[in-house]
Formats: C-alpha cells, sequence, structure tokens
C-alpha cells in the first residue's frame, strides 16, 4: 500500500491571516487623522435660518471681514484691537444686534478672533451672515 506523502489538515493557518489585519489596523490608525486634517472645508450657502433682506445700520452693527483678515464697518478699515471699543459704542448707542460678514475663504481663526472682540464689546450672541442658495435654472 502507498502512503500519501502529505497529509491533510482540517484547521486553517490563521497566523497569516492575523499579520495582514494587524499590518492594516496600523495603516489605518496611522493615515486616518492626517486624512481628516488635510480635508478641505468650505460650508455652503444655505436655504435655512431667517432670510436678513437688508440689514439696517441704525439697528445693527454690520462687521464685514475680507478673505485676507481685514475688517470693515460701515466702509470703513477698521483695527481688530479697536473692534471691542467700536461694539461697546455702537451697544451704547442702541444698536441691539450685531452681524459678521465674513468671505468664505476667510481664516477660520480671524473669524474667532473678530467673535471675540464683539463680545468683548457686550454682544453676548452675532449673527453670520451667509448668502442665500443659488438656484440653478435648467
Amino acid at each position: 500500500m502507498i502512503r500519501p506523502r502529505y497529509s491533510q489538515f482540517s484547521t486553517i493557518n490563521v497566523t497569516n491571516l492575523i499579520d495582514v489585519t494587524m499590518t492594516l489596523l496600523i495603516v489605518f490608525m496611522l493615515t486616518g487623522p492626517v486624512m481628516h486634517r488635510s480635508t478641505d472645508v468650505r460650508p455652503p450657502s444655505s436655504d435655512q435660518g431667517r432670510i436678513i433682506q437688508r440689514l439696517d445700520p441704525g439697528t445693527s452693527l454690520v462687521v464685514e471681514m475680507d478673505s485676507l483678515g481685514n475688517i470693515r464697518v460701515a466702509g470703513e478699515p477698521v483695527a481688530i484691537s479697536e473692534l471691542a471699543g467700536l461694539a461697546s459704542a455702537a451697544l451704547g448707542s442702541g444698536r441691539i444686534e450685531a452681524y459678521l460678514r465674513a468671505d468664505r475663504d476667510v481664516r477660520y481663526e480671524a473669524v474667532a478672533n473678530a467673535l471675540t472682540e464683539l463680545r468683548r464689546g457686550g454682544y453676548e450672541a452675532v449673527g453670520l451672515v451667509q448668502e442665500a442658495a443659488r438656484t440653478e435654472a435648467p
């Protein structure tokens, strides 16, 4: 009788499967945070929220910020250090609402600094103005 040279195993060798799984786990753990931080976030315009047709300069303070972080109030350039004093004066003169209209490409740090200065000036809540969503014609 001829005896077979190799015998069959009824178990699966999982060592290679575990090695591949661990390697993939390490790769995803290292690349996951990098991929998340490199995502370019540009919030789109929205059709939700309160639609403001016209901001009345007599009742609201409108602060505009361009893509470089330059601040203008009523068309006049204002330094970030002067914004708190200007906000305090505007609140004292009866302007009960404050709005920040920032360019979509401005750095978040600049927007946060402007919001902080407006809060120092006395405005507890500041509205962020965004463009209305455009509906494209077919």
